[in-house]
């Protein structure tokens, strides 16, 4: 008998995104609008401890990878094919570029006891 192939493993699509800014719970993010191959991480956030606090930046070193290419690759096709999703929502559009806001975790005291999610 031949080797067996693996299948390969299907991701979430919030985990390109997870990949580009790690540690980050929310990210704010432009693409081009007319190619969606333009994308550019502009921020990322983790939650505050508390409910009506504001965002905690993570540090630009900690978040913004050196390649710059694949970043704005990954941005534009995520944005071309989920930007739908319930954890999308646009911010700014105009003629040049469509700036979102991404949730990538729930924040924490969402995850209360007795919250139905």
């Amino acid at each position: 008998m031949g080797q067996s192939r693996p299948q390969p493993r299907r991701t979430p699509p919030l985990d390109s995104l997870r990949e580009l800014a790690p540690g980050a719970d929310v990210v704010y993010v432009r693409a081009n609008p007319r190619g969606w191959i333009q994308g550019e991480l502009l921020a990322a956030y983790t939650w505050p401890q508390h409910q009506g606090e504001a965002f905690v930046p993570l540090s630009h070193a900690a978040t913004f990878p050196n390649d710059e290419h694949h970043t704005a690759v990954t941005i534009g096709e995520f944005l071309k094919d989920w930007r739908h999703l319930p954890v999308v929502g646009m911010l700014y559009a105009s003629d040049e570029a469509y700036t979102y806001h991404v949730t990538l975790a729930p924040p924490p005291w969402s995850l209360a006891v007795g919250d139905p999610q």
